[in-house]
């Protein structure tokens, strides 16, 4: 039993653990928290397995059928072209009004979720930025200009926060290209998808790879908001307004 349970006869737990095992049907009391005090997080109930239950001596056990608990992860992988959003940059930049593509597509994936309903679903959409020790998580408000987006991001790297324990739908990493490119790579805890981008400025593309709990997001809604990311990034001018 969760030692919290215990004491308090009440389960801690995160928000958004509690939504991922109600939507599992996941009892709170059957769950062992792995964070401070016993809380329980979103990876305690994504990584749930249940004790399976004694087989009585002289029957077969019949082949276990995959636990409903279980996470299921689909990656969806896309090359974007960037030579329109690369001149576009310069223009800008040649006009006193740098941008840098971190900002644009921060500014993409808030589009990309106002635009496909099934994800929007999620709830609100919160994107958590992967830094090298720490995470920091943005609120993706539709109506925000790119100006003060990148203002808040600036900030936010200047300052040390860690925000990895708060909840967001999707944490996006951005790495420099290389030959060796990764094919998957794992929801990280507390997030529903997590979109991973190889950036080549000077080929002017990046290789952009989405992977989600497809228990939280149907493949088919997954893959349409990838298709809407490329689109938004492909043709820049609709994220400047």
């Amino acid at each position: 039993m969760n030692i919290t349970v215990a004491q308090t006869g009440r389960v801690a737990v995160s928000p958004y653990a509690r939504r991922l095992a109600r939507e599992r049907s996941l009892p709170l009391e059957a769950l062992r928290g792995s964070g401070p005090g016993g809380r329980i997080l979103a990876a305690d109930v994504v990584n749930f397995v249940p004790v399976a239950a004694p087989v009585s001596s002289g029957v077969v056990a019949a082949a276990a059928a995959p636990s409903p608990a279980a996470s299921r992860i689909a990656a969806f992988a896309t090359s974007v072209a960037l030579g329109a959003l690369h001149d576009l940059l310069a223009a800008l930049e040649s006009s006193g009004h740098a941008f840098a593509i971190d900002d644009v597509l921060l500014r993409a994936v808030g589009r990309a979720f106002t635009e496909i309903p099934d994800a929007a679903k999620l709830g609100d959409a919160s994107v958590a930025l992967e830094l090298p020790s720490r995470q920091t998580v943005f609120a993706m408000i539709p109506e925000m200009s790119l100006t003060s987006l990148r203002a808040m991001r600036l900030a936010t790297l200047a300052g040390s926060l860690d925000e990895t324990e708060t909840p967001a739908v999707l944490s996006l990493r951005l790495l420099p290209s290389r030959d060796i490119r990764p094919v998957v790579m794992p929801v990280l805890p507390g997030r529903v998808m997590r979109l991973t981008v190889s950036l080549d400025m000077a080929a002017d593309h990046a290789e952009c790879l989405l992977t989600v709990d497809a228990a939280s997001i149907g493949e088919a809604a997954a893959a349409e908001w990838l298709a809407t990311l490329k689109s938004a990034i492909e043709q820049p001018l609709r994220l400047f307004v």
